[in-house]
């Protein structure tokens, strides 16, 4: 299983790992497998025993798996930690990247929106540097590309999160007409009630 460290303390020697199962898992220091003391933010794989606990926690190896220092670097200019009322634009968009292809689940309207207008920015930005450097819009359909994935997967989020099916999203097929539906949908209040996707996002 592989997960990444939430807390540790070195006085009491427990510590919490949030899995990539979404759940978390106690473990001691003496399941500690690393080299260095472990902390808040580290990438772990370990084994789960029978009574749930972690154990044989080791280090990932994040030097080698890209995603991983893509985390790390996420990290930095984004808490995730803190409550989503605290949320600014930059969260919300981080929010969304490291859910890069989670098409299970629910987003709320705040989740969708500002992912929306931060790549509606970059993709603004990339247009002028195309522009002034001459590379005939190569920066912009890069970006384009690199979030072609995690912008479709929030829609199907926000579609859930309405009690709609993500298929919903083939809508926007429709010319013109679609894209009202799906924009009137995404405008929409998050259904205050439990899903197949889940509990509501809001």
């Amino acid at each position: 299983m592989k997960g990444q460290i939430l807390d540790y303390s070195i006085q009491t020697n427990l510590g919490i790992i949030t899995a990539d199962d979404q759940k978390r898992y106690e473990f001691t220091g003496a399941e500690w497998r690393g080299q260095n003391t472990p902390k808040r933010g580290d990438h772990v794989d370990f084994d789960i025993n029978p009574e749930g606990k972690a154990v044989q926690v080791f280090t990932a190896l994040s030097s080698s798996n890209p995603i991983y220092n893509l985390t790390e670097q996420l990290d930095k200019i984004s808490n995730q930690d803190q409550a989503e009322s605290q949320f600014n634009m930059i969260d919300w968009f981080v929010k969304c990247l490291k859910n890069y292809a989670n098409f299970t689940g629910r987003a709320r309207r705040k989740e969708f929106w500002f992912f929306t207008l931060v790549q509606f920015i970059i993709l603004i930005i990339a247009q002028i540097i195309d522009s002034v450097i001459g590379t005939e819009f190569v920066l912009y359909a890069l970006i384009v590309l690199a979030l072609l994935i995690p912008s479709l997967a929030v829609s199907v989020r926000r579609l859930h999160d309405l009690s709609k099916s993500g298929w919903w999203y083939l809508i926007a097929l429709i010319p013109l007409i679609g894209a009202i539906i799906l924009i009137i949908w995404f405008a929409t209040e998050t259904k205050a009630e439990v899903n197949q996707w889940g509990q509501p996002a809001k």
